[in-house]
């Protein structure tokens, strides 16, 4: 995970918050036992996104909790090396798919992304999500705009 994050740090930087440093093993450790803490409190779901032939760690993906108790936010990234092959909406769908047989109170996901994140704007398209709001949000990473996307997929009925 480290090696994938670092990698991929230039593209990171400019849409995830969290990647406005370069990741140090210590602190993703944290994020990691952190994250172990939030899986078992039912809290939050994150993933690895791991190439099964070669263990490769191909970025990561995960289920948020939002205020409302029916409505999951999703986020991804892929790493840089293994970008525009389908990853990203390949390991959404498959998450989703999990949500919506799984968790039977979620009715809804999100995606809120900044309005420049393209490669973003199109996973959402491609996995049936539509575009309900847009939105003044902090610039909070270097291509950010301050505008943002809200995209919504209605889980009864509407997955793909």
């Amino acid at each position: 995970m480290l090696t994938a994050i670092e990698e991929s740090l230039a593209e990171l930087e400019q849409w995830m918050p969290w990647a406005q440093e370069g990741p140090t093993l210590g602190g993703l450790q944290e994020v990691l036992r952190q994250g172990e803490l939030d899986f078992q409190a039912d809290g939050d779901w994150q993933y690895a996104i791991v190439d099964a032939e070669s263990d490769e760690v191909m970025g990561a993906i995960g289920l948020h909790r939002t205020d409302d108790p029916e409505r999951l936010e999703i986020g991804y990234w892929v790493r840089t090396s293994r970008t525009r092959r389908g990853v990203a909406t390949l390991a959404a769908r498959t998450l989703i798919g999990a949500a919506a047989t799984g968790l039977h109170l979620t009715s809804q996901i999100v995606i809120r992304m900044d309005r420049a994140n393209l490669a973003s704007a199109a996973v959402a398209r491609k996995l049936g999500f539509t575009l309900a709001a847009q939105e003044d949000r902090e610039i909070a990473a270097k291509g950010h705009s301050g505008r943002g996307y809200v995209w919504t997929l209605d889980l009864r009925g509407n997955l793909e």
